[in-house]
């Protein structure tokens, strides 16, 4: 390890012991050194990340140019997540731990693994992994505190189906797999919801997660936004385009206890501006709250208190 490695590691470390060691007030926002990625702190059992939301360019900072670079931006996501943070705060008076990158993609994308992340560039693995470590304990605290944790990244996508994509890990023939399958124990284990599954001992299975009539995109479609898998639109057809799930929420849904999944937000009617922007928040708590309440052993009643 050269110097300058151990340099930026250390920073990292010492930056993450200086955050885990305050006293977090609910709602605040914490920052890394640079106010690259920002921490607000929640007091229920979901735990949102905003990976490609940002717009800092540091200068010094070089474009990241490696192979298997994708560059774009997810407008206006982190409008998007504060808004889910206002309206949990008004509707059930608790909210969801927020991480955010304000790094525009062009120079880290923490959903990717580090390497490719920062293209090797050693300033860059310290929000990196400032991020993560942030996420990590997040959600540790969530499972210490209700025993089960729900994880989303949060993303934006501008595909021709005006549409959200639920992410669960699985792509478009898998999905049509699972949905025509009479066992639907095939891809449990690949999910993103396999612990979720697993731990409901036989009484929960992945096809009526996804597809039955009390999936989280069924009631996202019933609210006014259309979604996929669902009941009404069980999976997305063979060429059509679908983000089944990224680094990130394979990270975080393998650790125990943690299930969730990935939301790839059309633009119209969902993030173009703040009213669309609660209007989705709105929807998106309610069926939040409502899946915690089915799927888990946590009393909703209790969350927050």
């Amino acid at each position: 390890m050269t110097i300058k490695n151990l340099f930026f590691g250390l920073m990292t470390l010492l930056l993450a012991l200086n955050v885990n060691a305050q006293n977090w007030k609910v709602g605040n926002s914490y920052f890394d050194k640079d106010k690259w990625v920002e921490f607000i702190p929640g007091n229920m059992p979901l735990v949102i990340g905003v990976p490609h939301g940002g717009d800092m360019m540091p200068e010094g900072i070089p474009d990241r140019s490696c192979p298997g670079v994708v560059n774009a931006t997810d407008g206006r996501t982190i409008n998007l997540a504060r808004a889910i943070i206002d309206v949990f705060q008004k509707n059930y008076g608790c909210q969801p731990s927020i991480i955010i990158c304000h790094l525009k993609r062009l120079k880290v994308d923490v959903n990717r693994e580090i390497e490719i992340a920062t293209c090797g560039n050693e300033e860059m693995k310290v929000p990196w992994r400032f991020w993560h470590e942030m996420i990590d304990t997040a959600l540790a605290s969530a499972v210490k505190k209700y025993g089960q944790s729900l994880y989303i990244d949060l993303h934006g996508q501008g595909h021709p189906n005006k549409r959200l994509e639920l992410g669960y890990l699985l792509d478009n023939e898998q999905l049509q797999i699972s949905y025509k399958s009479s066992t639907d124990t095939v891809y449990t284990s690949q999910s993103s919801l396999h612990n979720l599954i697993n731990a409901s001992k036989g009484k929960l299975n992945l096809k009526d997660l996804l597809t039955g009539p009390n999936a989280f995109g069924t009631w996202m479609a019933e609210s006014g936004f259309p979604a996929t898998p669902s009941m009404q639109d069980p999976f997305p057809l063979p060429k059509e385009k679908y983000f089944p799930g990224g680094f990130n929420e394979a990270r975080f849904t393998n650790k125990p206890n943690v299930f969730g999944w990935q939301i790839e937000s059309n633009n119209v009617g969902v993030r173009e501006n703040m009213t669309s922007c609660y209007a989705f928040a709105e929807a998106f708590t309610k069926n939040i709250m409502r899946f915690l309440a089915t799927y888990t052993s946590i009393d909703v009643k209790k969350i927050g208190k």
